[in-house]
């Protein structure tokens, strides 16, 4: 008779568990993918589209792998017909929203390969947004 209240315990300290960790499925990655560049180039660009299930926005400030000796969060601007790329962004996701970082807008800057990265090569990448990391898998790939 005395399990009841020790099993009652013990599904409900599972739940308060599993709810703490809710912040990590706040947010996901699809279609991510790295810009396939010569051999020998020292910077390569990668492109995600990512996704807030939260209520909440949340803000990326940067990200990290293993692959690469520095990743930076940049933006192409055309101001005056020139394109200019601003580092130092942030990304903003908006509460049940996406953003894109693609081609020509967002995306991020990839700079010291540490090995070779041909189409088809898989690199894992952690994006920083807050208290929230997203780790997932970038495919290297030509542009379409």
């Amino acid at each position: 008779m005395r399990l009841a209240p020790i099993l009652i315990g013990v599904l409900l300290g599972a739940a308060s568990l599993s709810a703490c960790g809710e912040p990590s499925t706040a947010l996901a990655a699809e279609d991510a993918w790295i810009r396939a560049a010569p051999p020998g180039a020292h910077v390569m660009a990668g492109y995600v589209r990512l996704v807030n299930r939260s209520d909440l926005p949340i803000r990326c400030d940067g990200a990290n792998g293993t692959d690469f000796g520095a990743i930076e969060i940049h933006r192409t601007q055309i101001e005056d017909g020139q394109s200019q790329m601003l580092r130092d962004q942030v990304v903003e996701i908006p509460a049940r929203g996406s953003a894109a970082l693609a081609p020509g807008g967002y995306h991020l800057m990839l700079f010291r390969p540490q090995r070779p990265l041909a189409p088809g090569n898989r690199s894992s990448l952690t994006l920083i947004c807050g208290e929230h990391q997203l780790t997932t898998e970038f495919t290297v790939r030509t542009a379409d």
